[in-house]
């Protein structure tokens, strides 16, 4: 039995674990290649990257290990959370502390040295250093084929090659900067005193304004930020001309309340209702949603319900003029970041906006197979799914008190309001209003696409994704999802039996919702559970759960 698994970051390392763990119970030997071109487990947490480049979730929520409350009845591999091996290795962290990145990354270094430590005697794991250009069926098995031309027929092929960037050489962008990691290499171009603008607002927008600015060598002091000289004005713009809010505060131990009316069973009781079981998102789940929302704000006043409908309102509001526009939002973004100081437990806000966080399963099951009708697909992609982002997988509230003070400081400003049109418009580029009733144009000399989303198929910078979509089926909306079964496998754009690839991490996005995080400890874990769904019947050990 031979297993390849195609890019080895943290997704590609859980399936290490997973493997590790089948194959302590007696089965014939297996072999494991794990397929990446740079050092194992690490993607894009580079040790090497600077300290303010912070990770998105608290300490004590990140483990590559496993344990029964996280697959329950299956074999696991335990060891010890991000949290509990900085105490051992660092010294002193708060549970709820966002780490600089690099910290994970030095974990998951030790966490390979770890696993590969414990491999059992009956699996054999090999690391293939070179880039992966393609992988399809082969008869019952599956046929990767490398760039240096050789190839390997395995038994089965998972691909988990996180945002699928196999060029990922540190070179700096130009006038229009397209991919901007790794930071701040690909940034470093964009000289001081000039206008960028950064499309997207989110966690990808926070790190490159960490770049422009604290990354060189402005400092964030108790009378605000005391610029360097070297910063670009930086202009943000997205789709909905919003901030995003800011993560909570939260509590250490604290545990989501049992949903009442936002449920997978309550889905699935909806998906019967419907021809072909395919749900409309906007008829059939955001009434669940709103009411568990509902449900946890006995306690708000007014003016914090209208900021929870405000949030979870994906249709932009159209404003009279650029002054007006800029004021409501900073003023709502202020209103939120009193919140995220009261915290979860505390803000009827946040508590009533983490049902997105809390109940992300039942998302989940909204988006599994069969899904969504091919138009409300599309709408969730399009637009609630960046209405969940900015909602609640959004920038540490500390990072949106340093936004404040690059707007005092006159670094950062806003764009010309929702869905800014962009021209170019000789060697720069004009931002135009759509939403605004007196028009609005702002000029900029560079451009950052500071958003993170799957790329176009592209046979070199990402030459898995172009040859699984030469042959699998794809969705007809804009980013040509991958058409998976509810195991992970990919279907074949002709029919016939299952295939012998299976995808998980962000290439399964579409097919699945929210697949880019690394697991937590003690709770269950969806990407544990749906790579057992693949390795317990390949390996003959589903019938020991």
């Amino acid at each position: 039995m031979r297993i390849a698994v195609i890019g080895v970051g943290p997704r590609g390392l859980s399936v290490l674990e997973r493997v590790i763990s089948h194959t302590r119970l007696p089965g014939p030997p297996l072999e494991l290649l794990l397929i990446e071109p740079g050092e194992l487990g690490l993607g894009i947490h580079d040790v090497k990257q600077p300290d303010y480049l912070l990770l998105n979730t608290i300490a004590s929520q990140l483990t590559i290990f496993s344990d029964e409350r996280m697959a329950p009845g299956a074999p696991v591999t335990t060891g010890p959370s991000l949290f509990e091996w900085c105490l051992e290795h660092h010294g002193p962290v708060r549970f709820d502390e966002f780490l600089p990145r690099r910290l994970l990354g030095e974990y998951l270094q030790w966490a390979v040295r770890d696993l590969l430590d414990r491999v059992p005697s009956r699996l054999t794991v090999r690391h293939i250093p070179a880039v992966a250009r393609d992988v399809r069926p082969d008869g019952s098995g599956a046929v990767v084929v490398l760039a240096d031309g050789s190839s390997h027929r395995v038994d089965v092929a998972l691909v988990t090659t996180g945002h699928g960037l196999a060029d990922s050489t540190p070179h700096a962008g130009g006038v229009l900067v397209d991919v901007p990691y790794p930071l701040p290499v690909r940034t470093d171009s964009i000289p001081e005193g000039s206008t960028v603008a950064l499309l997207g607002t989110g966690l990808t927008a926070m790190d490159v304004i960490a770049a422009l600015t604290v990354g060189r060598g402005g400092v964030f002091g108790e009378d605000g930020y005391e610029p360097s000289g070297k910063e670009p004005r930086i202009v943000l713009s997205s789709r909905a001309g919003l901030l995003p809010c800011a993560r909570p505060r939260t509590r250490e131990g604290r545990v989501a309340a049992p949903a009442e009316h936002f449920t997978p069973a309550a889905v699935a009781e909806l998906r019967e209702r419907v021809p072909g079981g395919l749900l409309d998102f906007r008829r059939d789940v955001e009434p669940l949603i709103r009411r568990e929302v509902a449900g946890r704000m006995a306690s708000a006043t007014p003016e914090q319900v209208a900021a929870v409908e405000r949030a979870l309102s994906p249709v932009p509001t159209s404003w009279a003029t650029y002054d007006a526009y800029r004021d409501a939002v900073l003023a709502a973004a202020r209103a939120d970041l009193v919140e995220a100081e009261l915290g979860l437990g505390v803000s009827p806000v946040k508590e009533a906006l983490e049902v997105l966080r809390d109940h992300r399963e039942s998302v989940r099951a909204a988006l599994d197979p069969p899904g969504l009708t091919e138009e409300s697909h599309r709408y969730f992609i399009d637009e609630y799914a960046p209405l969940i982002n900015r909602t609640v997988i959004c920038p540490q509230k500390e990072r949106i008190e340093e936004l404040f003070a690059l707007v005092e400081a006159g670094v950062v400003s806003l764009g010309p309001g929702p869905r800014a049109h962009l021209e170019r418009v000789g060697d720069q580029w004009s931002l135009v209003s759509t939403e605004l009733a007196e028009p609005c144009r702002v000029e900029v000399d560079h451009l950052v696409r500071a958003n993170l989303t799957w790329p176009s198929p592209d046979s070199e910078l990402d030459p898995v994704g172009s040859a699984l979509r030469s042959w699998a089926g794809t969705g007809s909306d804009r980013s040509a999802r991958l058409l998976l079964d509810r195991d992970g496998y990919a279907t074949a754009r002709d029919g016939g039996p299952r295939t012998a690839v299976a995808v998980f991490g962000p290439p399964a996005e579409g097919s699945s919702y929210y697949n880019h995080y690394v697991p937590s400890p003690g709770v269950w874990s969806r990407a544990l559970t749906d790579l057992d769904r693949v390795l317990g019947p390949v390996l003959g050990t589903d019938g020991e759960r």
